[in-house]
């Protein structure tokens, strides 16, 4: 089964349970990888969260129940995963803009979020070119912090001296970016670090890699033109889908051998641990 199927497999498993519990491990069994790395591929991929997404077809669908039908505004609630009623008026007026109340006394402006759905659309004009690395297990040191983004553990050691005290301690600055995940709110698990061959280091968090196998892409060219999103999103949606290789699990590494914002310009290795795909 491809990556597009499993991927429409999964958004049906959503839809059908947006009155219900979403299960993780039936995600992971469509998709055939860790909850983790699923949430972090359909980020990258859609630029929201699954939380995110969930949370917008809930509250779509509870509009239309309540111009449809005359239920009492907690029950609906209550089946769209709210305790309370004041808890749904907050998140249906943060995304509709009106109460729910005022869905049945007046012509409202609603918002409507359609199903997502995925398709694979390659015209193979941009090669992307990537290296197959076969890694000894080593380890990384560094500051590891959850995050509502990730960007935001590099502001930590950019601003409290980390940075510095790492130089000082290794030569050279942090280097690496290894994302362990996302959180069901969007939020990152992150670890600013330097591979490290000594003894673990007080107050500096660690991470042993075993050996694996990693698939290298290169993103050069400039910050503000997103480039490192942009190959990002290209092996999400176009590499991963059609090679025989899926991610493991393991945190993926952004190695940043330049990034120069007075200069606009950055040379970006990304590392992803991978294993082959199997057939079910």
């Amino acid at each position: 089964m491809d990556w597009v199927s499993r991927m429409n497999r999964a958004m049906d498993y959503v839809e059908d349970n947006l009155t219900g519990e979403i299960d993780k491990d039936e995600i992971c069994r469509i998709m055939g990888c860790s909850f983790s790395a699923f949430q972090g591929s359909f980020s990258q991929i859609t630029g929201i969260s699954l939380s995110e997404y969930i949370r917008r077809r809930r509250l779509t669908c509870a509009s239309q129940e309540l111009q449809n039908t005359d239920r009492r505004i907690i029950d609906i609630a209550m089946d769209y995963g709210y305790s309370s009623a004041d808890a749904f008026c907050v998140a249906f007026k943060r995304l509709h803009g009106v109460n729910p109340s005022s869905v049945r006394d007046n012509a409202v402006t609603l918002t409507f979020y359609c199903r997502m759905s995925f398709a694979l659309n390659i015209e193979g004009v941009d090669r992307m070119n990537y290296t197959i690395m076969e890694r000894a297990p080593f380890k990384v040191i560094g500051v590891r912090r959850t995050t509502p983004y990730g960007a935001g553990t590099w502001a930590i050691v950019k601003s409290d001296g980390s940075n510095e005290r790492i130089k000082e301690l290794s030569g050279h600055f942090y280097d690496l970016g290894l994302c362990f995940g996302f959180g069901e709110d969007g939020s990152n698990d992150y670890m600013c670090a330097v591979e490290w061959t000594g003894e673990n280091v007080e107050n500096l968090d660690s991470y042993q890699y075993p050996a694996a196998v990693w698939l290298k892409f290169e993103a050069i060219g400039t910050i503000t033109g997103q480039t490192l999103t942009s190959v990002w999103h290209r092996i999400n949606n176009e590499f991963l889908p059609q090679s025989k290789y899926k991610k493991s699990g393991l945190p993926t590494i952004e190695k940043f051998v330049v990034w120069d914002e007075a200069s606009d310009s950055c040379n970006v290795e990304i590392w992803i641990p991978v294993t082959e795909k199997t057939d079910e």
